[in-house]
């Protein structure tokens, strides 16, 4: 037996010698999950790729595989979270991941399940450093780099209608809180719904409340006591907290026993404000709504209102409370990061960091895809709506979504609150007294404290 194998050792020499010699072995494939959804219209498949939300992160990752000639596999999914932990839980998680919940990057660096990428990403790349989000390894004092920030979403923003019938909805935008509702009402004597509010969003619906919540308590109660509270280090039953529930409910009209709002899309409330009449009038909603609007009127029937002026909308920035109040802009995050070490996991995330990707990204999305990155500068965005997010980007103080850095159960009893206060205010109290019997029964190492920051620029 020992003879007749070794005399077959040239045979396969000659066999496997000239092919091995012909083509290099390919790279193996790239795993990525993401929340953007591949459902677009249009009658061929490169139409529905075009035409859908993930469009111009597959863009990014067709612009990857060209100059590396690794091949990506993605996966689009609303449930990031629940997806991400099964292939983790499973040992095959993907090789990428984008995170749409900072906490969660927390949750994986604690349990070890996350590459730190110090050694990945560009050193001291100009403006880059703002991308890069740092945490302390178990049982470690010193942080690491273990996410890389790839887009970033104004959420202090307030959408209308510019041509809506009847007038101007918004002559002068509102500057501070008081205005905003002296605005509201005045909306509200015309005999219209002054808010498009839209709670739903599966699988987390509620998260355009926890929004409105954030957004006014970092306004009316500055950066210290919002970053105390995302931390867990403030009551929700505290004056600030409650107050800023108040202030939602009253401006809203929280309990007028209607049930839409708990029933209609978030994406899909907004859009009344280009109705014949309008159904409403003001949209308090992140950057990324404006792909939604406009989806929306692009596929409104050609000609479907006959004399009548395209709809048009702008924004204004959420206002002060007080009058000559610092600005403050809270924002959300979508943040990469590394499930298994390999070259090509590596390739992919320094070219992610890299200006390639992120022109690639601009254009494919039509200038409305942003960043932390210091180095881009306004001027790199086509004058109107993508130039002026691009700016209320680059000014004043920017805190993260607090409820994104909240551990997943707080965040969920969050979401499932402000659905039911939205229907019933008078439950107030024993919402918050149950929102904080969740706090406390939360480990203090579940948390993530992230500090604001400084605009980038």
């Amino acid at each position: 037996m020992r003879r007749g194998a070794l005399a077959l050792i040239p045979v396969l020499l000659v066999g496997i010698g000239p092919a091995a010699c012909a083509d290099p072995p390919r790279p193996r494939a790239l795993s990525v999950v993401a929340s953007w959804s591949e459902d677009g219209g249009g009658a061929t498949e490169e139409e529905r790729r075009r035409n859908s939300e993930a469009w111009p992160f597959l863009a990014v990752l067709d612009a990857f595989t060209a100059e590396t000639g690794i091949e990506v596999t993605y996966q689009g999914t609303r449930d990031v979270s629940q997806v991400l932990r099964s292939g983790v839980d499973r040992g095959r998680p993907p090789d990428v991941a984008v995170l749409p919940r900072l906490n969660d990057l927390k949750a994986y660096v604690r349990s070890g399940d996350l590459f730190p990428l110090d050694d990945v990403v560009p050193a001291g790349e100009a403006g880059l450093a703002p991308q890069l989000l740092r945490l302390p390894p178990p049982g470690a004092a010193t942080a690491r780099v273990y996410g890389l920030s790839v887009a970033v979403h104004a959420k202090s923003l307030i959408w209308h209608r510019t041509n809506a019938p009847g007038g101007p909805t918004v002559s002068s935008p509102p500057a501070t809180w008081a205005e905003l509702v002296a605005l509201t009402r005045a909306l509200d004597d015309r005999g219209g719904a002054p808010w498009c509010l839209g709670m739903g969003s599966q699988p987390q619906s509620g998260w355009p409340g926890t929004d409105w919540i954030e957004d006014i308590l970092l306004h009316r109660s500055g950066q210290t006591v919002y970053q105390r509270w995302a931390a867990g280090q403030q009551a929700w039953t505290s004056p600030e907290v409650r107050g800023a529930w108040q202030a939602w409910g009253a401006l809203v009209g929280a309990g007028r026993g209607t049930p839409n709002p708990l029933l209609v899309n978030f994406d899909v409330a907004g859009p009344g404000m280009f109705g014949s009449p309008p159904t409403c009038f003001l949209d308090h909603q992140a950057s990324f709504i404006v792909g939604s609007y406009r989806r929306f009127l692009d596929g409104r029937p050609a000609g479907s209102a006959p004399g009548r002026p395209t709809p048009e909308f702008d924004f204004f920035p959420s206002p002060a409370f007080g009058p000559g109040d610092p600005p403050v802009r809270e924002v959300s995050e979508d943040v990469v990061g590394m499930f298994a070490d390999s070259p090509q996991a590596r390739a992919l995330i320094r070219f992610l960091a890299g200006e390639r990707a992120r022109q690639v990204w601009r254009e494919a999305s039509g200038h409305l895809a942003f960043t932390l990155n210091a180095a881009t500068d306004a001027a790199a965005y086509p004058d109107g709506l993508p130039r002026r997010i691009a700016r209320t980007l680059a000014t004043g103080t920017l805190c993260r979504d607090a409820s994104d850095m909240m551990p997943a159960a707080m965040t969920a009893a969050f979401h499932s609150a402000v659905l039911q206060y939205l229907a019933d205010p008078a439950l107030l109290d024993s919402l918050l007294k149950e929102l904080d019997s969740v706090r406390d029964r939360t480990p203090p190492q579940e948390w993530l404290g992230l500090p604001c920051l400084s605009p980038p620029g």
